[in-house]
C-alpha cells in the first residue's frame, strides 16, 4: 500500500469515526427535545412519537443482526434459527414480571443468560453440523422452541403473556439504543482479539484452523452462546416495551429473516454492517407498511434488490463503498492503476 493509500484510508477513517460520532450524538440528544422541560423553555421538537417507534425498532435490528453477525458472519455457520433466542428473552421477561412479579431491570438481567444457557445446551449437538445441514437444523429448533411455548399453558399458551404497562417511548428507545451500541462494541472487540481471529479462521478453513490449535468447538459455541445473549437481551426489551408476548409476535418467522439478510446486505463479517443493513432494509420496510397497490411492486423490487446485493456484492454494501467489492468503482481504479506498466 502506497503512502498516498494510507493517507487515504487515515482520512476515510477519521471520517467515518466523525460521522458515527455525530450520529450518536444526535441519536441521544434529539429525544431531549420532547420531555416537558425541553418543550417550556423553547426548544425545538426534533422527534415525535411516530419516531420513537421507527428509532427503537430499528436499534433492535441493529442487535439481533449483529447478533446473527458474530455466528454467521464471523464464524461461518449461517444459523436460521436464532429468532428462537429472541423468543426466550421476550418469555424470560414476560414470565418473570407477569407471573413472577419481578421488576422489569432485574428480570431484564436474566434474559440473555437464559437464551445463552440454551444456546449452549442445542449448540454443543448442532455446531457438528455445517453448511445447510446446521442451517436447516437451526430453523427446525427455532420453530420447535415457538411451537413448544404456544402449547405450554404456563407460558401462557396461543394467548401469551401479558405485562404491565409502562408508558415512556424515551426510556425503551434509550435501552434499545443502549444494546445496539453493546451490539456493536461487542464485534468490534472481538474482531481484535485472538478468539475473533479464531473465528474468522474457522469461517475461511475449520480444519485448518484446528491444525494451528483453535479449539473450534469452544470458540463456536462460544460465539453461539454470545449471538444468543445479544439477541435475548433485544427480546427482554422488546417484552415490556410491547407489554405483550405470544409466538407470533417474538418467534416470527419474518423478523428471523429480516436479521439475516440486514446483516447479508450491510456486510456479513463487518462491524458496521449490520448497523448499515438495519437503517436501510428497516426504513424501507416502514415506507412499505403503508400497503397499497404499489407497495407489492415495491415488495417485489426489494426482493430483486436483496437477490441482486447477495449476488454482487456477497460482502455487503460497506465493503462495496470501501472499495473492497470487485464491483467497486475505486477497485476497478485501483486495478487499472497496479496493472498498468
Amino acid at each position: 500500500m502506497s503512502a498516498t493509500d494510507r493517507l487515504r484510508q487515515h482520512w476515510r477513517q477519521r471520517t467515518t469515526f466523525a460521522v458515527i460520532i455525530v450520529a450518536l450524538a444526535y441519536l441521544v440528544l434529539a429525544p431531549l427535545t420532547s420531555i416537558d422541560a425541553a418543550q417550556q423553555v423553547g426548544l425545538p421538537l426534533l422527534t415525535d412519537r411516530l419516531w420513537f417507534r421507527i428509532a427503537t425498532t430499528v436499534a433492535m435490528f441493529v442487535v439481533m443482526a449483529s447478533g446473527w453477525n458474530i455466528i454467521g458472519g464471523l464464524t461461518g455457520y449461517a444459523s436460521f434459527g436464532n429468532i428462537a433466542f429472541f423468543g426466550l428473552g421476550a418469555y424470560t421477561v414476560g414470565v418473570l414480571v407477569a407471573n413472577r412479579g419481578w421488576p422489569f431491570p432485574l428480570a431484564l438481567l436474566v434474559a440473555p443468560a437464559a437464551a445463552a444457557l440454551f444456546a449452549l445446551i442445542v449448540g454443543l449437538p448442532l455446531l457438528r453440523l455445517r453448511g445447510h445441514y446446521f442451517a436447516v437444523a437451526t430453523l427446525g429448533v427455532g420453530v420447535a422452541v415457538g411451537e413448544v411455548v404456544n402449547n405450554t399453558s404456563q407460558l401462557g399458551a396461543s394467548t401469551g403473556l401479558t405485562l404491565p404497562i409502562v408508558r415512556s417511548d424515551l426510556l425503551f428507545f434509550y435501552l434499545m439504543l443502549a444494546a445496539a451500541v453493546i451490539a456493536v462494541l461487542t464485534t468490534w472487540i472481538i474482531l481484535r482479539t485472538r478468539f475473533g481471529y479464531g473465528l474468522l479462521a474457522i469461517r475461511e478453513n475449520e480444519e485448518a484452523a484446528a491444525v494451528i490449535g483453535v479449539n473450534t468447538t469452544f470458540y463456536k459455541v462460544a460465539a453461539f452462546c454470545i449471538a444468543a445473549a445479544l439477541t435475548g437481551l433485544a427480546g427482554g426489551i422488546f417484552a415490556q416495551w410491547s407489554s405483550f408476548v405470544n409466538q407470533e409476535n417474538v418467534f416470527a418467522i419474518s423478523d428471523n429473516v429480516q436479521m439475516i439478510l440486514m446483516a447479508v446486505v450491510g456486510g456479513a463479517g463487518t462491524v458496521l454492517g449490520p448497523v448499515a443493513g438495519a437503517i436501510a432494509l428497516e426504513l424501507l420496510i416502514q415506507t412499505l407498511a403503508g400497503g397499497g397497490s404499489g407497495a407489492v411492486y415495491s415488495q417485489i423490487g426489494l426482493g430483486v434488490l436483496l437477490a441482486a446485493c447477495v449476488i454482487f456484492i456477497p460482502r455487503g454494501v460497506i465493503d462495496f463503498f470501501g472499495g473492497r467489492s470487485r464491483l467497486s468503482l475505486r477497485y476497478f481504479r485501483r486495478t487499472l492503476h497496479e496493472t498498468s506498466v
